[in-house]
């Protein structure tokens, strides 16, 4: 598995987490042991099955890698100069300084975790950890690691259960070795050749099976002291679209061949199940396969590396250390969205300086690998802050001939409030990571025109979970989706969607081009579509919802027809939409619900949808800003829209919510208004009441082609289980009585919030005009 996403990300970080109380004795400890040691136990047995299997992948591995023949190395290079800088980088890459003998520089380091059910929803931070340390390395004597500042933070979490995260077990003990990869600051040795198990390195030997080098930009520079030094890009192109080889740009120094910058992604992203697949038929081990019942509930599981930026500094006028990396990307796992972000920044204050340094040593039991001895270290351990004020770890890293001491003081307060740590946990790190400049780099390196070669790959196929839904217009209704990845940015798919109520098929054909942050698309389709501007009728939520308890809070109508589509993650326009479709009604097909079985009567009405024939304009603006639950945050949805045809129409609205901590309460104020122009039909009118808009209301109390509407909500700081009061105000109607709407629609009550918002729960009391008292149950909650 790709070691930058799952080494970095999770296995290079030790994450605890614990639910309910926090009390700690004997006992509790003594049960921790006695599973700790078990567990060592069914390790040392499961080490010698994964030697074995790793014997048998290296031959696979090999037996599997790409020939490199006369006609693979014609076409290998565009031009001379590529082929050239290419062989030299290769050759430098493996090459150790014997004339860098030590160092001493100052890091910080940031591990980002977030979660939610939706790719575009409001940012939550799952946990975060970051360090600060000192670093002394010497040639022959090994490295000194310091931990000047460590804290962690689990904001979803906040108020049920605590966690604990150390990032400095493996996660960047020293910025540099020689003979370390230099295309990813605290790798280990660098590899000669090819391995397509983990990343295709662009410059290891046999390489050129699997990309094409082109030489792009030059620039140069002049150091204080007047000497010169010029950087030529070497630009690589996968020729085929896999997970494991990367697009991009590299900079080296001309006169060695040094690596100096690198902004990268991944080829593709990484479809986890179906490299379980390879990796179980590889070895022919069925405790590697995925149970098959287990597959719908949990697909898709993929991972996406959008984006890799390496920087180096040069010092003394001849070496050239590492001073930043980035890495940021999303995993998927069936409904659940989980960007995460690496960060690291290192400054020297010393490069071969004369400052004495003792050798790294290590003791003898401290070598011993099996259950017993770990466990004895896992003892002593316990009793090192009792003792003494600092925990000492010594690493042997035998592939590097590297020993490696990390000192981290007992003191964990003092260490969550180092000045070497930003003032927040939370901050942005503009100042410390240069955010801005990154993000430049990152546009002009990966456009959309940078891609991997045009070679088509296997179709996949989907199903489960995340294409069900039930609703009051199909019933059950699933869908299966057909993919296939075509190469230079190009997807092609497909999706057929039946419901057991209505039995009218829906499906959608396309195909998209994308650089991991931006999509443009066209496809044609006949789809149910919901009206509502809030909220997400055919969702998960809102399916279990109406499946459950019979609230189905969608109005709903079909359309066919075709459309050009736009995505990206950042801007003014964040996804943009131009159609030309065909509006028709949907009818009602089922009111049955668990909790009602014999139907829920008197509310699953629909709306009769205006037929005709448009051709439109849809554009959306979506910002989140603000990751500390109780510092100011802000979640803004803007959405324009007009077309013609049959009706000719415009509309635009606005919703944005802010929240604060003020004292021991935190605050949220939601404002949402919109207006439109031309004729309106009633599927793009706008329908406030309900748990998105007024709870407490039915959905859809109040239909206008204009509105507005408010929320005020106080609640707890715990955020992982917050208690909340609320109160909302709204109107939906003729934009002629805009300025005197009459009374409201208006609700009120109290709700519990779990992990940020990311699941709600509400019970809200009508005022005006119903006085119903109504139960709500929901994701993605604006606070």
């Amino acid at each position: 598995m790709l070691a930058i996403l799952a080494a970095v990300v999770f296995a290079q970080s030790t994450v605890t987490l614990q639910v309910g109380s926090t009390k700690q004795d004997s006992l509790d400890r003594a049960k921790r042991d006695s599973i700790a040691y078990r567990r060592e136990q069914r390790r040392d047995s499961l080490r010698a099955r994964a030697q074995a299997r790793d014997s048998v992948r290296q031959r696979i591995r090999i037996a599997r890698q790409l020939p490199i023949t006369p006609a693979v190395l014609a076409g290998a290079f565009k031009d001379a100069p590529a082929r050239d800088l290419l062989l030299r980088a290769r050759a430098a890459r493996l090459t150790q300084d014997s004339t860098l003998t030590g160092y001493e520089a100052n890091g910080y380091e940031r591990l980002s975790v977030g979660m939610g059910f939706k790719k575009i929803g409001r940012d939550r931070l799952l946990l975060r950890g970051e360090r600060a340390s000192h670093v002394m390395w010497q040639r022959g004597k090994g490295a000194i690691v310091d931990v000047t500042g460590e804290r962690s933070v689990f904001p979803m979490l906040d108020g049920v259960g605590k966690g604990d995260m150390n990032i400095a077990d493996e996660f960047g003990d020293i910025p540099y070795a020689p003979g370390r990869e230099t295309l990813w600051i605290g790798s280990g040795l660098a590899k000669a050749r090819v391995n397509e198990s983990d990343m295709i390195h662009p410059l290891a030997e046999g390489a050129e099976a699997y990309y094409t080098y082109e030489s792009g930009d030059s620039v140069s520079f002049q150091l204080p002291g007047g000497q010169r030094v010029q950087l030529r890009e070497l630009k690589i192109r996968p020729r085929q679209p896999k997970w494991n080889v990367g697009v991009g740009s590299l900079w080296f120094d001309v006169s060695t061949a040094h690596l100096v910058r690198a902004v990268y992604r991944m080829a593709q992203e990484m479809d986890i199940m179906a490299v379980a697949k390879q990796e179980s038929r590889d070895t022919h081990d069925p405790e590697d396969d995925i149970p098959t019942w287990l597959k719908p509930m949990i697909t898709p599981m993929k991972a996406n590396v959008s984006a890799v930026t390496v920087d180096y500094g040069l010092h003394e006028g001849r070496f050239w250390l590492p001073r930043a990396q980035t890495i940021e990307g999303e995993a998927q796992v069936s409904f659940m969205h989980i960007p995460f972000k690496v960060e690291q920044r290192y400054t020297y204050s010393s490069v071969n300086g004369d400052e004495p340094m003792p050798a790294v040593t290590i003791a003898v039991a401290d070598t011993a690998s099996d259950s017993v001895s770990r466990a004895a270290r896992r003892e002593r351990r316990h009793g090192e802050c009792q003792q003494g004020t600092e925990r000492v770890r010594v690493r042997d890293r035998s592939d590097e001939d590297l020993r490696i001491m990390v000192r981290t003081p007992c003191d964990t307060i003092a260490l969550a409030h180092s000045a070497d740590l930003p003032k927040s946990i939370y901050d942005e790190g503009e100042t410390v990571f240069g955010s801005a400049e990154r993000d430049a780099l990152v546009a002009e390196a990966l456009t959309l025109g940078a891609q991997p070669g045009f070679s088509p790959q296997g179709a996949t196929i989907a199903y489960g979970l995340p294409y069900t839904r039930f609703n009051r217009i199909e019933g059950l209704s699933s869908a299966v989706a057909v993919d296939k990845v075509l190469g230079e940015g190009y997807s092609t798919h497909a999706l057929f969607r039946i419901g057991v109520a209505d039995w009218s098929p829906n499906g959608e054909l396309s195909i998209d081009r994308t650089d991991g942050r931006h999509k443009i698309g066209v496809g044609a389709y006949r789809r149910l579509v919901a009206s509502n501007d809030w909220g997400d009728p055919l969702g998960f939520s809102s399916s279990v919802s109406a499946l459950f308890f019979g609230r189905d809070e969608g109005f709903y109508y079909r359309t066919w027809g075709a459309e050009v589509t736009g995505e990206q993650d950042y801007g003014i326009i964040t996804s943009w939409r131009l159609f030309a479709e065909q509006h028709f009604d949907a009818t009602v097909h089922t009111e049955f619900a668990i909790a009602h079985p014999g139907g829920v009567k008197g509310e699953l009405t629909n709306i009769n949808a205006v037929n005709g024939k448009i051709v439109g304009l849809a554009l959306t603006h979506h910002s989140s800003y603000g990751l500390d639950p109780h510092g100011f945050r802000a979640l803004t949805d803007l959405k324009l829209e007009g077309a013609t045809g049959t009706f000719d129409y415009s509309r635009g609205s606005l919703q944005t919510t802010l929240s604060h901590g003020i004292g021991p309460l935190d605050w949220a104020l939601t404002l949402g208004g919109g207006t439109s122009g031309g004729q309106l039909p009633i599927q793009k009118q706008f329908f406030v009441g309900g748990v998105q808009t007024v709870r407490g209301q039915k959905a859809g109390a109040a239909i206008g082609d204009s509105f507005w509407m408010t929320s005020a909500e106080i609640g707890s700081r715990s955020t992982g289980f917050r208690k909340i009061m609320f109160a909302d105000l709204g109107w939906a109607g003729s934009r002629s009585d805009f300025s005197h709407p009459g009374r409201p629609l208006s609700g009120a009550g109290v709700g519990a919030s779990f992990m940020d918002g990311l699941v709600r729960v509400d019970l809200a009391k009508g005022i005006y005009p119903e006085k119903a008292v109504r139960a709500n149950l929901y994701v993605e909650a604006r606070f």
